[in-house]
């Protein structure tokens, strides 16, 4: 695990519970992916079962993103916010290019395997290939392949 360099802007997910679960899902997903740091629960700390991930931080396509499970029911940390109606919706979107059709299509499959699909995989008249979708986890993402990965027409 690498030391993260602390961005000054960075995505922040919040899960309910499956925060570790989406983080290996994603990094899995880029190749240059990786898991940065990694903050557990500790048997001391009130309402959390000792080595949850409370917080994780994770680097895929060049960006760090912050991801963390909301407190559990029995955890003090209740009290300060409504942590149950915190959800995703489409509204925030994570917006990814890809350079080749493999990499788009590999991409869009694994993302929209248990998820929801708005606009399915294909050619739209701005983008020769481009898909927007929920994944397993709620998240919302946007996959466009790059106009230089396909071949000029004659």
């Amino acid at each position: 695990m690498s030391n993260p360099v602390t961005q000054k802007l960075a995505i922040f997910l919040m899960f309910q519970g499956n925060a570790e679960e989406a983080m290996n899902f994603y990094t899995s997903l880029f190749e240059d992916a990786e898991v940065l740091q990694v903050i557990r629960a500790r048997a001391e700390d009130p309402g959390w079962t000792e080595g949850t991930l409370q917080y994780g931080i994770f680097r895929i396509a060049g960006q760090q993103v912050v991801c963390s499970n909301t407190p559990p029911p029995d955890s003090p940390l209740r009290e300060i916010a409504p942590w149950d109606e915190f959800t995703f919706n489409p509204a925030m979107t994570m917006y990814v290019q890809r350079d080749s059709v493999e990499d788009f299509d590999a991409l869009y499959e694994a993302l929209a395997e248990g998820g929801r699909v708005y606009l399915p995989a294909k050619e739209y008249g701005f983008s020769p290939r481009f898909a927007w979708l929920d994944d397993r986890y709620g998240i919302s993402w946007r996959i466009d392949l790059s106009s230089e990965a396909v071949p000029a027409r004659p």
